[in-house]
C-alpha cells in the first residue's frame, strides 16, 4: 500500500497535477441543478400546452373529416409539443443523473418521474393561465406556428366540409345574414332553418361558427350556429329556431 501511495505522489509531482478548489465543485453542482430546473420548467410548459390544445380540440367535428382522418389528427393533436415533452424529459433525466446521488436510481424510474413532474408542472401552469399566454405569444411571434386559435380557424374555415366561421356583417330581413369568414371572404348564409346554440341571436359583429352545407361559391346553408368562443357542446343550453 505504501508503495502504491508513493507512486501516486510521484505521478502527481511529475505531471504537476493540482486539485480543484472546493468552489469549482460547488459551481458545477449549481450549474447542473440550474439546468435541471430549466429542463423541468420547459417540460412543464410543453405538457401544459399539450393539455391546453387537447382541452380546446373540438372532437365532435370528427365526422366532418372522416374522409381525411390524418388532416383532423394534425389539427387537434399537438405533435410538436409531445415531441418537445419527450425531449425535455430526457434532458431532466440527463441532468439528474449527473447530480451527486442521481446515479443511484434506475433509468425507468428517473424518466417516469421526469414525465410526471412535467405533467404536474403543466397542470399548474395551465390553471394559472400561463400556457394560454405562451401559446398566443408563440402564434404571434413564431413564423409557421399555429396555436389553438390558428388551428381553430383552419378547422372552421372548411366550407366544403360543412364548417364555416367568421363575423356577421349584416342581418338581412329574408332569413339570411352576410358573414365575413376569418380568412376575409364574404358569404351569404341562409339561416331560415337554423338552430342557434347558447341563447345567441343573429346580430351584427357577432363572431360565430356554423355547421351546415355549402350551396355555392359564396353561399352557405346553416343547420347549427355556435358562439365562436365556445368549445364543442359547451354552449349547448337550448336551441332557438329562426
Amino acid at each position: 500500500m505504501a508503495q502504491i501511495s508513493k507512486k501516486v505522489l510521484e505521478k502527481i509531482e511529475q505531471e504537476n497535477i493540482r486539485p480543484y478548489p472546493k468552489q469549482y465543485f460547488l459551481f458545477k453542482r449549481s450549474v447542473i441543478w440550474t439546468l435541471f430546473g430549466i429542463s423541468v420548467l420547459l417540460g412543464s410548459i410543453s405538457s401544459g400546452l399539450i393539455i391546453y390544445h387537447m382541452q380546446h380540440a373540438e372532437w365532435d367535428l370528427y365526422p366532418h373529416f372522416r374522409q381525411n382522418i390524418l388532416e383532423f389528427a394534425l389539427m387537434v393533436i399537438p405533435y410538436v409539443w409531445i415531441l418537445f415533452l419527450i425531449g425535455f424529459a430526457f434532458l431532466i433525466y440527463y441532468y439528474f443523473r449527473r447530480t451527486e446521488k442521481g446515479y443511484r436510481y434506475s433509468t425507468v424510474l428517473v424518466l417516469s418521474a421526469s414525465l410526471i413532474l412535467s405533467l404536474l408542472g403543466g397542470l399548474a401552469l395551465h390553471q394559472l393561465g400561463i400556457v394560454k399566454r405562451v401559446d398566443l405569444a408563440f402564434e404571434k411571434n413564431v413564423p409557421f406556428y399555429k396555436g389553438v386559435h390558428g388551428r381553430k380557424i383552419d378547422m372552421w374555415t372548411s366550407p366544403e366540409k360543412g364548417l364555416l366561421a367568421g363575423k356577421i356583417l349584416e342581418v338581412l330581413p329574408n332569413g339570411k345574414i352576410r358573414l365575413e369568414d376569418f380568412k376575409g371572404k364574404t358569404w351569404n348564409i341562409d339561416i331560415s332553418q337554423t338552430i342557434w346554440r347558447g341563447r345567441i341571436t343573429p346580430q351584427k359583429n357577432l363572431e360565430i361558427k356554423i355547421i351546415g352545407q355549402q350551396t355555392g361559391k359564396d353561399t352557405f346553408r346553416a343547420k347549427e350556429v355556435r358562439r365562436w368562443s365556445g368549445r364543442g357542446k359547451r354552449y349547448r343550453k337550448g336551441p332557438i329556431r329562426f
